[in-house]
């Protein structure tokens, strides 16, 4: 061999060297830093309260909403949150009047019509149904967990039949049809789907008109609906500012329909800002979301400012945010009724490196890590899985998420039970 060739491979053994030795050590550190989860056929999450500390706020993304094992992971964390840590609100990506009137009317159902009268369909599974009967359960006692949703959409019919008997007093043509001009919602945004500007802003007109054609009717007959039908105060206040929030979502020209995303996010953000200060005032709450929900700051080449970034703008450290991942399984689409893979083929993804470790469901506590030799990848971006966002997606784990749950398999729900 001759001086070159033996120096070339000196170096390439030198780096081979070095580069295991690296990737042993951040294993290493992953293991002495991750907790697992699992237990038996439960969870521990002790290690989680360690973590949150007093929080007000803590986040709980997903990154899909296809996933019954997320459904079933994220009801027990929420039950432990209540239990254990005084949390006192869940407050759910669904709508803000549906679910706030669901509650409110909660000793005439059972958990399973509390959930399918206040959430989306997606949600609708076996695996979540368990939540709702704790609700359930917990509503007569000293200790309630609130239940209250904030998004600017209707999940379910439970406010457009309250508005129908209301304003069957005001206006006999609008109460019977109003969960066909409501329809325009989901029409409007079909049309612009298909780059036709005319029937998306027809539609677009329409859901607008009636949203706030509504409002205006109980605004001005307040005394004599509240006494009619037994609303007080809060439950009134949801139901017209649930309109004006319909009204405001949809407040977009045709060429800024690719805003509708963010426009979304910054309104729920206002909205669960208006909970926690009036409604809920000094209240530790729990808030279920997407991952690009409730992130803290944005994924790589993030084009929109999401609701958590508003969240901690306001909150600071009292805003806790964990992402959840899976590393296999599988996650149901709900739009197009199609079961998608999750593989995560190589180390370059968060969920291999977590999985790595040999935990079935490691939990990693980033929001005080320094970085160093061992952990320098949380600092850097990595690849990651999320359904909703278009697939493989890249971000700084320290810089997005508090904290990164991944669990081992992805299980899709179970629905018709």
């Amino acid at each position: 061999m001759n001086s070159l060739k033996f120096i070339a491979a000196l170096s390439f053994s030198i780096f081979s060297s070095i580069s295991f030795s690296q990737s042993k050590t951040e294993l290493k550190w992953l293991q002495q830093n991750t907790a697992e989860l699992k237990s038996g056929e439960g969870y521990n999450f002790s290690a989680l309260k360690k973590a949150i500390g007093n929080r007000r706020i803590v986040a709980l993304g997903e990154s899909t909403h296809g996933s019954g094992t997320y459904y079933h992971l994220k009801s027990e964390l929420v039950k432990f949150l209540h239990q254990q840590m005084g949390f006192e609100v869940l407050a759910m990506e669904s709508g803000l009047g549906d679910t706030y009137l669901a509650y409110a009317n909660i000793d005439t159902m059972s958990g399973k019509q509390l959930r399918d009268f206040s959430v989306f369909g997606n949600f609708r599974a076996r695996e979540a149904t368990g939540l709702f009967d704790y609700i359930k359960k917990q509503h007569p006692t000293q200790s309630p967990l609130n239940y209250v949703g904030y998004d600017t959409q209707a999940s379910s019919d439970f406010l457009i039949n309250h508005l129908k008997k209301i304003l069957a007093d005001y206006d006999k043509e609008l109460s019977d049809s109003l969960s066909t001009r409501m329809f325009s919602y989901q029409r409007a945004y079909g049309f612009a789907s298909n780059e036709d500007s005319v029937n998306y802003l027809k539609h677009r007109n329409i859901f607008i008109a009636t949203s706030n054609a509504a409002r205006r009717y109980l605004e001005e007959n307040k005394e004599a609906i509240m006494a009619k039908h037994q609303l007080n105060n809060t439950a009134f206040k949801v139901m017209v500012r649930s309109l004006a929030m319909f009204a405001a979502s949809y407040n977009l020209s045709y060429a800024e329909t690719w805003k509708g995303y963010a426009l979304r996010d910054s309104l729920m953000a206002e909205n669960i800002k208006w909970l926690l200060a009036e409604v809920y005032a000094n209240k530790k709450v729990i808030i279920w979301a997407h991952n690009g929900h409730v992130e803290k700051d944005s994924t790589e080449n993030g084009y929109m400012k999401a609701m958590g970034h508003f969240l901690k703008e306001q909150h600071f450290d009292d805003y806790y945010t964990i992402g959840l991942f899976a590393y296999s399984g599988v996650a149901y689409q709900f739009w197009t009724k199609k079961t998608i893979p999750i593989e995560k083929t190589n180390n370059t993804f968060i969920e291999h490196r977590l999985i790595a470790t040999g935990k079935h469901t490691p939990f990693l506590d980033v929001s005080h890590a320094r970085k160093s030799s061992a952990n320098s990848w949380l600092f850097n971006f990595v690849h990651a899985y999320e359904v909703e966002n278009g697939g493989i997606i890249n971000f700084i784990p320290a810089k997005r998420f508090d904290a990164i749950i991944v669990c081992k398999e992805s299980k899709a729900p179970t629905y018709n039970e």
